[in-house]
């Protein structure tokens, strides 16, 4: 998985607990005292608010995360930039029975891919049959008789079956349909009719697509589906109280008029999620109707602020659980930008190498394998930097021993983990026997000089001086230091793109130059892993 699909997974999730949690939060606030000191248009407000902060805030911590980096704190003394004495020995943690691995763009969690397929394919299922059932209903309602048109709402006579409802169709006007049954009482329809109408009003079939995509995206959170029907009952009770409280009805005829539409609507419905109306009154519905309703919209901002302050907090935390110590793009960039040196090897930041830094970082064995490295170089970095400034090389090529074999002196049939793709080789800069015979090394069944730091070392500068020399690019130098020149001047003529991340994102190339690159930040900037 991608570093950004990561994030987003993260968010997502954060976001279905943080449903559960605001949906808990509300009802015991309500249940504490608060229920009384609401209206249920107020109570409905405070639903759709909390509803709201608990989805969107773990994105909104994500892309503050983006725009807010917190790496210009990496430019003090906390940089290995700003380090005046060598590097502090790094204890090193080996993974024991670890394999060597090899990398690829399409390396991952096989469990949470699945995870993840099967839920994003039962939210478009979901998500196509709900929007089947409104298209099934549009024509259904096309070929009901029409009573009376009350601005853009037709009000149609409908089966008894569905009982009353309203729907809202985006760009196919408005629907207020009444069951044929209430045509015999006058006093009946006119409040059937003013209730649906009353739903248009408050937009509650606008609001109902939202729950439509809210129901979609958590389908298989029973938290988030008992929050819908919560909010779909609260609408029906905002609905009463507006008709009784702003349109001066009679409480008791409309208690008698939702009396009479429990006796038609059956106990189960076939009308798409979200579908507002009459549907299932209840006996706290109509005591509603008679007790007081206090209206304060001091309180309702104040129980909305007071969730939002639990459920901020909730999403930054989790959203940092989750991401762990994980960097961001932009983050990266500083990095690198406040790590660069004069003549050092430059490091281009781009999703690839963003992916393989948060590798090393936000994984056991990533983190293992690089403080090993860090702790190894410790012992050669004096020699190596000093054979590589003879060359006028960057010192940044010793992140290219620290991802082949840790800075282990290995022999070529070591078992020790590497992050370098490909056949393994040998030393701390593993050449492979062909390489190191071209560059003067002998390796012979008594004699391997690759396991001599110093002179394997001398061959190392001279291949990347020589493969400078040949491409003019340091990124282009190191693919072809691990996929040889062979590999890159085909894919150079072939392509005629010299832009390594292009051909690392389109598959030309292996994720080597991104995996040395995160080493490069890491060399410089040690402090990631603690």
């Amino acid at each position: 998985m991608s570093a950004a699909f990561r994030d987003v997974l993260a968010a997502y999730l954060t976001a279905a607990v943080l449903v559960a949690v605001g949906f808990g939060l509300l009802r015991a606030a309500l249940a504490s005292g608060m229920e009384r000191r609401l209206d249920a248009r107020q109570t409905l407000r405070v639903g759709r608010v909390t509803l709201g902060l608990a989805v969107l805030l773990p994105f909104m911590a994500l892309a503050a995360r983006e725009w807010m980096p917190s790496a210009p704190l990496f430019k003090f003394e906390r940089s290995l930039v700003g380090y005046a004495a060598p590097l502090a020995p790094v204890e090193a943690r080996p993974v024991p029975g670890a394999v060597p691995e090899t990398r690829s763009p399409g390396a991952g969690l096989p469990w949470a891919r699945v995870g993840v397929g099967l839920v994003g394919v039962g939210a478009l299922a979901f998500l196509a049959w709900e929007l089947r059932r409104y298209a099934r209903l549009r024509r259904k309602l096309e070929t009901l008789p029409v009573l009376r048109r009350v601005g853009r709402v037709r009000v149609v006579l409908g089966d008894a079956a569905d009982g009353a409802f309203s729907v809202w169709f985006p760009g196919g006007g408005a629907w207020a349909v009444v069951p044929a049954e209430v045509l015999e009482d006058p006093e009946a329809l006119r409040l059937t009719v003013r209730h649906e109408l009353q739903h248009h009003r408050q937009r509650d079939t606008v609001f109902a697509y939202a729950r439509l995509g809210f129901d979609s995206a958590f389908f298989w959170n029973p938290f988030g589906r008992a929050f819908s029907r919560w909010l779909a009952e609260r609408q029906e009770f905002a609905c009463d109280e507006a008709l009784v409280t702003v349109k001066r009805v009679s409480a008791e005829a409309y208690a008698r008029c939702l009396l009479q539409a429990s006796l038609r609507v059956p106990s189960a419905f076939s009308l798409p999620a979200g579908v507002t109306g009459m549907s299932h009154p209840t006996v706290r519905r109509i005591h509603m109707l008679f007790q007081p309703r206090p209206r304060s919209s001091v309180r309702t901002l104040g129980l909305s602020l007071s969730l939002a302050l639990v459920l901020a907090p909730l999403a930054l935390w989790a959203q940092g659980t989750v991401r762990g110590r994980a960097v961001s793009l932009t983050e990266a960039r500083a990095l690198a930008e406040a790590g660069q040196k004069a003549g050092d090897l430059p490091v281009v930041v781009d999703a690839a190498v963003v992916e393989q830094l948060n590798t090393f970082v936000t994984t056991r064995k990533g983190r293992d394998f690089m403080r090993k490295a860090l702790a190894n170089l410790q012992e050669h970095r004096e020699a190596m930097t000093g054979t590589l400034r003879s060359r006028a090389l960057p010192e940044g090529l010793l992140a290219v021993a620290m991802v082949e074999s840790a800075v282990s002196n290995l022999p070529e049939t070591s078992r020790e983990p590497s992050m370098a793709p490909g056949p393994r080789g040998a030393g701390v800069w593993m050449f492979i026997p062909e390489t190191a015979r071209r560059y003067g090394l002998k390796v012979e069944a008594g004699r391997d000089e690759r396991l001599d730091v110093a002179r394997e070392t001398e061959a190392a500068a001279a291949l990347f001086q020589a493969l400078y020399e040949r491409y003019g690019d340091w990124r282009l130098a190191l693919a072809a230091y691990n996929q040889g020149e062979g590999v890159v001047d085909r894919v150079l003529s072939e392509t005629g793109v010299r832009d390594v991340s292009e051909l690392v994102r389109t598959g030309k190339l292996n994720g080597y130059t991104a995996t040395v690159q995160a080493g490069v930040l890491l060399l410089r900037n040690p402090h990631l892993l603690d």
